[in-house]
């Protein structure tokens, strides 16, 4: 079973880190002195290290690209309930109109027939 690494060991690992994401030979080896560990498993750990990193970007974007979608998913819908009720409106609008033309054209044939 792989050991884990020693607090202090991570502390200068994480420090190392937050100065670079991406180790020069020299700085390898001045954290295999520094820490004991050997350069594989510095090179590992900040593998590991690096891929989380992008693991939770990953996540954050789409966490934000979701958000948006929620967002632009909700302005759909109240623009789709908008356009229903002018769509209903005008339909009734144009029933009003097809009664009326039909009034009309009943009391025109009433008049062109006396």
């Amino acid at each position: 079973m792989a050991k884990r690494f020693e607090k202090c060991q991570i502390d200068v690992l994480k420090s190392a880190f937050e100065e670079s994401e991406h180790l020069t030979r020299e700085k390898k080896i001045d954290l295999v002195r520094t820490t004991g560990l050997d350069m594989e498993q510095i090179a590992s750990w900040f593998n590991r290290k690096r891929a989380c990193k992008r693991a939770r970007k990953s996540l954050g974007d789409l966490e934000r690209i979701n958000a948006e979608l929620q967002l632009a998913m909700e302005e759909s819908r109240e623009k789709e309930a908008e356009l229903q009720k002018k769509l209903n409106e005008n339909k009734q609008r144009e029933a009003e109109l097809e009664a009326e033309n039909q009034s009309l054209k009943q009391l025109i044939s009433s008049y062109l027939w006396r």
